[in-house]
């Protein structure tokens, strides 16, 4: 029995240690030294645009025209841009690029089967400008934005302009948002690397996806960007892999047609086909060589492109309108801060108060109750949980709900109640019950605020239920 008692101290005491510890590492942190410096290894919160201000770029329809060569074909449609420097009299190129390309009046000098001309290309053609057009580009700039990891944003859209505001979180990575979402249109074509003439384009495309491949000797991996295409576009690739090869000229040197995959007029690779192509899916090397620790980010990189092609190309090319502007909120910057020092002091007065009232179980009481704070602070920190004004009252409010249950426990444990845990638990959760109902329910709310508050607070009232029944309760009730 002795032997009983003195292993349940000593592992109370352990639990204790480690209480103190879990508390110093999430109000204090972990630091290590790194270029000559410490380093918190602890994440930070992740502030919202309510707190921590937001960055605001404002979009407009490009009008910009120039003129420009392009290439036409008989019934006057433009069939893609004379690239500059092309050349256009290869001897042994006769067949057709694309089966469904009309025959035009060969009246230049080149071997396209289109007419070279001089057109004012505008960059939105002036039937595109239609509010219709203005509230597509919002919906699919939306859901580039989610695709993109953006935690907070708003757009708003001047419907007879077309003109967009939005609205991102300085707390996210903007850069990269901005270049993945908001500057690319998404539009998609394979051309002539010689002449410029489009070959294929998203009309074909059915689907884009991240793929990886291991080589079992450097254990690295290769990404890909596969290219599904529908039947019409898998013809016209193996019908392109015919004609873009490598060749010998009339000279007896090698030459090589090239074809271009683009992604809003950069390309994403130039090749050519060492055979006839038969597969509907393109493979297209991205990356060569990727770490294993490395390639998960790497693959997110080319995700990010193969997200854009699943989903629509904007009817609308914007550009931006000056530069992006950082807003302020009218909140202090520094209210972490004082969020900080204000939950120290509510956990130090607790433990004080504790001790004088319930003597030494208190004091035990009130290490535990810091424990289950910071053991939440750093959920919420790895979890990345966006922290509003709403999250911080989901906080103190499972701060205070815990100090509640804690008196109640308390005060059962000094009038000798041998199921004082048990009574006050099931009392306690019956009221709090559907709290815990609501606020898992707001977790998946499209709202950052609304969103934040319920995952504090339901993952606060969560970790309370785990940490006082397996910890708590087993500390407080040695003897």
């Amino acid at each position: 029995m002795k032997g009983k008692n003195l292993t349940r101290i000593l592992m109370s005491i352990l639990l204790v240690l480690l209480s103190i510890a879990v508390i110093v590492i999430a109000f204090v942190g972990i630091y290590v030294p790194k270029q000559n410096k410490l380093k918190n290894i602890i994440p930070d919160y992740k502030l919202g645009t309510e707190v921590d201000g937001i960055i605001e770029y404002r979009l407009v329809p490009d009008d910009t025209e120039e003129e420009q060569e392009v290439w036409v074909d008989s019934k006057g449609n433009i069939r893609g841009y004379v690239e500059d420097g092309s050349e256009h009299t290869h001897e042994d190129e006769t067949t057709e690029v694309t089966s469904d390309l009309e025959e035009a009046e060969d009246t230049t000098s080149n071997d396209t089967g289109f007419n070279e001309e001089v057109r004012t290309i505008k960059a939105n053609d002036d039937s595109v400008l239609t509010t219709e057009n203005f509230e597509k580009s919002k919906k699919l700039l939306e859901k580039k934005l989610e695709n993109a990891g953006a935690t907070e944003y708003a757009i708003r859209l001047d419907e007879k302009t077309g003109e967009m505001v939005v609205e991102l979180s300085k707390n996210d990575d903007v850069a990269t948002i901005y270049q993945t979402a908001i500057a690319s249109q998404g539009k998609f074509d394979v051309i002539d690397y010689q002449t410029g003439v489009v070959l294929l384009d998203r009309s074909n495309l059915k689907d884009a996806q991240v793929v990886t491949s291991l080589d079992d000797e450097t254990n690295l991996y290769d990404v890909y960007l596969q290219l599904s295409f529908d039947e019409k576009g898998a013809e016209l690739i193996r019908e392109i892999s015919k004609k873009y090869v490598e060749y010998t000229d009339s000279d007896g040197n090698t030459q090589t047609d090239r074809i271009s995959v683009r992604l809003d007029g950069s390309a994403i690779m130039t090749t050519y086909f060492g055979q006839e192509y038969t597969d509907s899916a393109l493979n297209i090397p991205i990356l060569n060589g990727v770490a294993p620790e490395d390639l998960n980010v790497s693959a997110k990189s080319v995700d990010d492109v193969a997200t854009l092609l699943r989903l629509e190309e904007m009817p609308v090319k914007y550009v931006q309108d000056g530069g992006a502007l950082f807003i302020e909120t009218g909140i202090s910057w520094n209210i972490m801060t004082y969020v900080y020092w204000s939950i120290i002091a509510i956990l130090v007065v607790t433990l004080l108060v504790f001790m004088i009232k319930f003597g030494p179980r208190g004091f035990l009481a009130g290490i535990m109750n810091a424990c289950l704070v910071g053991l939440v602070t750093l959920v919420l920190k790895f979890t990345e949980t966006v922290i509003s004004i709403s999250s911080l009252v989901s906080l103190y409010t499972v701060i205070a709900l815990n100090i509640i249950f804690l008196i109640k426990y308390l005060k059962k444990l000094k009038n000798g109640e041998s199921d004082g845990y048990s009574s006050v638990v099931k009392r306690y959760y019956s009221v709090i019950f559907p709290l815990v109902i609501v606020s898992f329910v707001y977790t998946f709310f499209v709202s950052a605020t609304v969103s934040g508050f319920g995952t504090v607070l339901f993952l606060g009232l969560l970790l309370q239920i785990i940490y006082n029944t397996a910890v708590l309760k087993y500390v407080v009730e040695v003897k």
